[in-house]
């Protein structure tokens, strides 16, 4: 079972997958939290002999700022809010895809999206993205033990930040 945290630490909210690998406290014979900075092509030799991966992301979708969004891409392309965008070039929705043509994609995939506000160089995480971490952790920690120790997961789980 493997958890990647994708992002950019130096660029505001684009930070909030890898402050959730620092955060995240799970049992390390069951789960390996990865911190990934680069490109997202690279993910797949990350998870190649992986039977499981959750993905974790900064997003700008238009919800909220600090809203989590739960997608499952085991089985068909997640469905990605149309007007969503990203900071890399080639996004996690992308490389999904790409492994999944290339016969390389984990059996189970989730992405977690959490909807960012401050991307600027320089920034740090903004209040709503930080306010939210916490429930994202908790969300991404129990999904990992259930997918570690073959328990089914929910198909789609979407919170809205506390007001």
């Amino acid at each position: 079972m493997l958890v990647i945290g994708v992002g950019n630490d130096l660029r505001g909210d684009d930070g909030a997958g890898l402050e959730l690998v620092r955060r995240l406290v799970l049992p390390p014979s069951a789960v390996v939290a990865v911190a990934h900075r680069g490109e997202a092509v690279s993910m797949i030799e990350l998870w190649r002999d992986a039977p499981a991966v959750i993905i974790v992301d900064a997003m700008r979708s238009g919800a909220l700022p600090g809203t989590i969004a739960r997608l499952d891409a085991s089985s068909a392309p997640i469905a990605w809010p149309r007007h969503a965008s990203s900071s890399h070039a080639i996004g996690p929705a992308e490389t999904i895809e790409l492994s999944r043509a290339l016969g390389t994609l984990p059996a189970r995939v989730i992405v977690y999206g959490i909807e960012g506000a401050e991307f600027d160089p320089g920034a740090a995480l903004s209040a709503p993205v930080a306010g939210s971490l916490g429930r994202l952790c908790d969300a991404v920690a129990a999904e990992a033990l259930q997918l570690a120790f073959g328990m089914q997961a929910p198909g789609l789980w979407s919170e809205r930040p506390a007001r």
